[in-house]
């Protein structure tokens, strides 16, 4: 691998004209402002749209920086068009449904029910057994516009959730990537599918300072560079030092061999 592969990815970049495109959640931004202070480093370089800059991935990043009143960021700018890179969605799961929660809706098969989805006449589709037994029920949008979807769906999360906000780790309520709803259909979970954002709503949003909602998107990034480890002092030194400072550790762990690409799977421990 060539240190210069990655330094063309990365960048230093003002915080403050860095958009996020999803709000954030309170507690996970204290958690993650105190390991960042204990650890002294920015650990991942937020991933940015490079016409826009428009965080893509490291919303909760840019506000602990943004707290702690640093000039710059590292990021890792990508080119949002480039067809590789892809949105995914977040599902909703639950162990059980509150009896007479979300029981009644049209009866319709997974396929139609994503198209649905897509075409904003459905807020959830919630799926349930898994195989040949699976059932698909839609929940009626009361618009087909995205404010409109966007409130029902965090009604409907709150009501999932026992009436308590919810960040999606707790035991009632778990977001999961679209791409494992069968395994969780097959551990007895009920799932509510919901659309993907599309790109053009993502940056639209973002830029009219309308962030999404918490755990909106799921985007899937190609060569995505982490543990990147930057320490946060030197994100206040002037920008072409900052870079400096980048470029020659890039070279360092490059030379001694700590930079690899990871071609299977992984499961990273924060």
């Amino acid at each position: 691998m060539l240190a210069e592969e990655i330094i063309e990815k990365l960048s230093i970049l003002p915080v403050e004209g860095l958009k996020i495109h999803e709000q954030t959640i309170e507690p996970n931004v204290r958690a993650l402002r105190e390991t960042m202070l204990n650890h002294g480093r920015l650990v991942d370089p937020l991933v940015v749209d490079r016409e826009h800059h428009v965080v893509l991935d490291g919303n909760h990043r840019r506000e602990v920086l943004s707290q702690l009143k640093a000039e710059n960021a590292v990021c890792q700018t990508v080119d949002y068009h480039d067809p590789s890179i892809h949105i995914g969605a977040w599902y909703l799961a639950v162990r059980s449904v509150p009896a007479g929660l979300f029981s009644s809706g049209e009866k319709v098969d997974y396929s139609s029910g994503m198209d649905a989805l897509r075409q904003m006449e459905a807020v959830f589709m919630r799926v349930d057994g898994a195989g040949s037994s699976r059932a698909c029920t839609l929940l009626p949008s009361p618009e087909k516009n995205l404010p409109a979807i966007l409130r029902a769906q965090e009604q409907a999360a709150l009501k999932l959730a026992g009436g308590k906000a919810s960040n999606g780790n707790g035991d009632s309520l778990v977001y999961i990537e679209d791409s494992r709803i069968d395994y969780f259909l097959g551990k007895g979970y009920a799932v509510f599918a919901r659309r993907a954002f599309t790109k053009e709503e993502v940056i639209r949003e973002a830029v009219a300072g309308r962030p999404l909602p918490p755990k909106s998107t799921r985007h899937i990034i190609p060569n995505r560079i982490i543990r990147l480890n930057f320490r946060l002092g030197h994100l206040n030194e002037p920008k072409d030092v900052a870079q400096q400072i980048l470029i020659d550790m890039v070279k360092k762990r490059v030379l001694y061999g700590s930079a690899r690409y990871y071609t299977e799977p992984v499961i990273v421990m924060y």
